[in-house]
């Protein structure tokens, strides 16, 4: 159960990682009345900063499709509900797999899963001249973790010797009882050297880096990695080892 799990997690998070790194190329080249599907497969690296659990190597699907208003990302998506002089607004679901089973590691025995779930939200964004300004507010729709998420991120298309480069920065706000689920210790879930544990709210900064590259009219190269610096009150917890959290994509894709 633990690797089908394990497995299951890395192919979303493939898939909605390569969404997310294309999503301000399409923002930028894709004219409004147009629609545009990409399909194709790659390799993702992840790490996860519990302790004893290592990265992992997952095959992935890409998938994205971006139309003048809905838009799907691997299993998450968005509706432009309101457009209008390169700002958007409307409603985004999308799902977490930022948890864990204890039998992934030896360090974790003794405590409860933490679960996947499913957080919705407001996406806004603001299409400039000059790069992509989003905000996304998410609340957990499935009462798992019962807590909000928001970050708000500058994204940049930089055209290259055939290349386009699409770094990114942002913050991400994580609640109180989000962070508490996932990284917190429950008193009975303390043992000798883990002690109960229960984190505040969390601020933690995020890079990403997108390269694309295409090989034909239709067909194209992708690579990304994405850099998370965990904030203090995550890295304080007993079940935490890392400090961040880094994601490495390797992809083909196909243009409709």
């Amino acid at each position: 159960m633990a690797k089908s799990s394990a497995v299951i997690a890395g192919i979303v998070l493939g898939v909605i990682f390569a969404g997310h790194l294309v999503a301000a190329e399409t923002e930028e080249t894709v004219e409004s009345q147009k629609s545009e599907i990409s399909a194709g497969a790659g390799v993702v690296v992840s790490s996860k900063p519990f302790d004893g659990i290592r990265s992992k190597t997952y095959p992935v699907p890409l998938f994205t499709y971006e139309g003048e208003r809905l838009y799907l990302r691997g299993i998450a998506g968005g509706y432009r509900l309101l457009k209008a002089g390169g700002w958007s607004i409307g409603p985004t679901l999308r799902p977490r797999f930022e948890g864990y089973e204890a039998s992934d590691s030896s360090a974790l025995a003794g405590m409860k899963n933490r679960n996947p779930t499913i957080d919705a939200g407001i996406d806004l964004a603001w299409r400039t001249d000059w790069g992509l300004i989003s905000a996304v507010v998410v609340t957990d729709i499935l009462g798992t973790h019962d807590g909000h998420e928001s970050e708000l991120s500058y994204t940049a298309l930089v055209p290259y010797a055939g290349f386009n480069i699409i770094p990114s920065v942002a913050v991400r706000w994580r609640s109180s009882n989000l962070t508490n689920y996932y990284y917190g210790v429950r008193e009975s879930e303390a043992r000798t050297g883990r002690p109960a544990y229960t984190p505040n709210d969390s601020v933690t900064p995020v890079v990403r880096v997108a390269v694309r590259r295409k090989l034909s009219h239709r067909w194209g190269l992708l690579l990304g990695s994405q850099y998370e610096w965990l904030g203090s009150e995550i890295r304080d917890s007993p079940i935490v080892e890392d400090d961040y959290i880094l994601s490495l994509l390797f992809g083909i894709t196909y243009t409709f």
